[in-house]
């Protein structure tokens, strides 16, 4: 029986498809954070600290480095995960809801309710536009491409993302904001540097070149004030116009959200750039003089 008994756990371990344990203690996640007005670069870091209890669940105590100002969420998450889904405690309603759920198939979605500025419920309506799998550290890991689509009666937005089995969502564990992403000018979550926990080892994307990557940006020259440099219509939808008073030796960068380079242009007039052929979601607009940085922007586009 005991043999029997050995036999059927050494199987199950074996088994293919067997559900990745989300945030073990010890684990640490390392985000790329940018600045709405400014060329600074630095990293949120998440760190799984430890198990507690809430509401009767046995979970694991998330404490951060500091937060994402618009995203409003706590310094301190909860989060447990069960059957390949992962639930966070939402203190506002005082219960748990569906981070992630690695059970979903193509076309399936969730819901995660929230309340914005206004103190208005809205929600956030993750649906699954494919899947796959990814091979890190010799484990196989669910890949979830998702499309959030923000419902919110004033300001609806729409984006992408990858969600990754013991990663989270790759631009951001709790990748949404009550404010609008255009609205609010705090920092901002680029994606995943990197993670590492004691059993599965460390995992960089490249993103930065080390974990704690920091710049300090050295400001704007003398020679243009950031408010003199205008990008209009934001939202956008067809195309966006920069104007800069002095347009000598000036460049336009475009990336984004996840870092991405997909514009790169000089110009020594006011542009139109079109950007209708690209997706939905939130971009970076960087003007560079010289090649030193003197104005950035978030600007959302719109189908």
């Amino acid at each position: 029986m005991k043999k029997s008994l050995l036999l059927i756990l050494l199987t199950g371990l074996l088994l293919p498809g067997i559900a990745q344990e989300f945030a073990p203690v010890g684990a640490e996640w390392h985000w790329d954070e940018r600045f709405a007005f400014s060329g600074n670069i630095d990293y949120i870091k998440f760190q799984s600290e430890k198990d507690t209890t809430i509401l009767g669940e046995s979970c694991r105590k998330i404490t951060k480095r500091h937060p994402l100002l618009c995203n409003m969420r706590p310094e301190v998450e909860f989060v447990f995960d069960r059957n390949d889904t992962v639930f966070f405690y939402d203190e506002i309603f005082n219960t748990f809801q569906i981070l992630y759920d690695f059970n979903a198939e193509t076309n399936d979605s969730w819901v995660i309710l929230f309340v914005d500025e206004t103190n208005d419920a809205d929600s956030l309506i993750i649906t699954v536009d494919s899947t796959s799998t990814m091979i890190v550290n010799d484990e196989e890991l669910k890949v979830l491409y998702v499309t959030y689509f923000k419902n919110d009666e004033y300001m609806p937005e729409t984006y992408y993302s990858r969600i990754i089995e013991k990663f989270g969502d790759m631009i951001y564990m709790f990748n949404w904001q009550p404010l609008s992403m255009v609205a609010c000018d705090g920092n901002i979550s680029f994606g995943l540097r990197c993670y590492e926990d004691n059993e599965f080892g460390f995992y960089s994307t490249g993103l930065a070149d080390s974990c704690d990557y920091v710049y300090i940006w050295t400001g704007i020259e003398n020679s243009l004030n950031e408010n003199d440099i205008s990008i209009y219509p934001n939202p956008a939808i067809e195309q966006i116009t920069i104007e800069v008073p002095d347009k000598t030796n000036l460049q336009v960068k475009i990336t984004d959200i996840t870092g991405n380079l997909i514009i790169h242009e000089k110009f020594t007039e006011s542009v139109n750039i079109g950007i209708s052929g690209y997706a939905s979601g939130v971009y970076l607009v960087s003007i560079y003089k010289n090649d030193k940085i003197i104005g950035r922007n978030k600007i959302l586009k719109n189908n």
